[in-house]
């Protein structure tokens, strides 16, 4: 009985090495394998640009890609591809102004007159949205599949500008001095978030 305890602790402990060394050996040259991104060729027999996969990052322009795939003909479809960068841009817009407005309550613990900051955070958030005068598209791209893609830039300071008119308006609104100090805080906010 003793024997066949020693050969079976054996048998046991040569499978484990075995099944050790079977995992933990790989072959001495083999390298992980990356798979290269697939090359898509347009309905135009252009290959998609970077700038479709990766969006590029400026400090003085924010860039975003729209995508028009409704649409009978090249044209509508290019208009829906820019109308769509143009939400996003108003998306990002009220992202950047409600989230400095914010900071801003927060930081200065401003709680008397949270009304009026609502109020201006409003229409500033509107004012803001319905301005795409800045909106320039840069390049575009027609997928295989006829969809149009554009590129479209927005400067920053566009937005400053519409912040900074918004403000002004608010502060005419208010007879007070005082609101005017808030809102140049506010404005300093909102630089803040978009450096």
């Amino acid at each position: 009985m003793k024997k066949i305890a020693n050969a079976g602790f054996a048998l046991g402990c040569a499978i484990a090495m075995i099944s050790v060394a079977g995992c933990a050996s790989t072959p001495a040259n083999s390298a992980p394998t990356v798979e290269a991104p697939k090359r898509v060729i347009g309905a135009e027999g252009v290959p998609m640009p970077e700038w479709v996969r990766n969006i590029p990052v400026a400090e003085d322009v924010m860039y975003f890609v729209g995508e028009g795939r409704e649409g009978k003909n090249k044209t509508v479809r290019k208009n829906n591809a820019v109308q769509d960068a143009a939400r996003q841009i108003g998306e990002w817009k009220q992202s950047v102004i409600a989230s400095s407005i914010k900071d801003y309550v927060e930081e200065s613990g401003e709680t008397g007159n949270t009304q009026a900051l609502e109020n201006f955070e409003l229409a500033s958030i509107a004012k803001a949205k319905a301005d795409t005068s800045g909106i320039r598209q840069s390049l575009s791209w027609v997928t295989p599949e006829g969809w149009y893609v554009v590129l479209v830039e927005y400067p920053k300071e566009d937005l400053k500008k519409d912040f900074k008119s918004s403000l002004n308006e608010f502060v005419r609104n208010e007879s007070a001095a005082f609101a005017e100090f808030k809102a140049d805080e506010a404005y300093r906010a909102l630089e803040d978030n978009l450096k």
